[in-house]
């Protein structure tokens, strides 16, 4: 009898803890969507294309005012870009901290697979370029189509300070894209003469 009572009391206990944790479970699912829902509303409430253009055009109010409102941070437009790629594609440093600052991803990707640090990288924007690394960005990651590098990118558009900064961070100049190009090749063939130089310099 004695382990009858015993054994019915496990059984009583395993029912009691599968209940619980049922109910935890449908409890967090309840709380996600309560979360989905007014992420939802909040992004609903807020002119989203503005914003973009917004973090594209440099107008740090704006982007202050939807962050401010409840904005989903790391959002993609139309063309899957988030702001802090379309900020850092213009060089907007001053945004990228912000964005940064309160969640943005630094290495999310486009369709394509680049990064905010790939849009930087094509500009004379170091100083975007440098906030981005300080926050961790991959200086290494290529893009999904030619398997161009930051590096690659800035080479390719003769941004010599550019290419020194993230060299001097650790981006591979070795790396090459789809063709067997590299960051030198790149520079080459855009008569870049003085990215050309440095990079010989470092690949001795």
């Amino acid at each position: 009898m004695k382990k009858l009572v015993t054994l019915t009391s496990v059984a009583i206990m395993i029912v009691t803890l599968a209940c619980q944790s049922t109910a935890k479970k449908d409890k967090q699912k309840e709380s996600q969507s309560i979360q989905e829902t007014e992420e939802q509303a909040v992004t609903e409430s807020i002119n989203m294309p503005a914003y973009f253009q917004a973090a594209l055009e440099g107008d740090l109010d704006k982007v202050k005012e939807a962050i401010g409102n409840g904005i989903n941070i790391n959002a993609m437009d139309e063309n899957q870009h988030s702001a802090l790629m379309l900020a850092a594609y213009n060089g907007h440093h001053h945004i990228v901290s912000v964005l940064l600052e309160n969640g943005a991803e630094v290495d999310a990707v486009d369709g394509m697979n680049r990064t905010a640090l790939m849009f930087a990288s094509t500009g004379p924007f170091t100083q975007a370029v440098e906030v981005l690394i300080q926050a961790g960005a991959n200086v290494n990651a290529t893009d999904n189509e030619e398997q161009w590098t930051p590096v690659m990118m800035a080479a390719s558009e003769g941004q010599l300070e550019v290419v020194k900064l993230l060299v001097a961070n650790g981006a591979d100049l070795s790396m090459v894209d789809v063709d067997g190009e590299s960051s030198l090749d790149f520079a080459q063939s855009k008569g870049h003469q003085e990215v050309v130089a440095y990079i010989q310099s470092q690949v001795k």
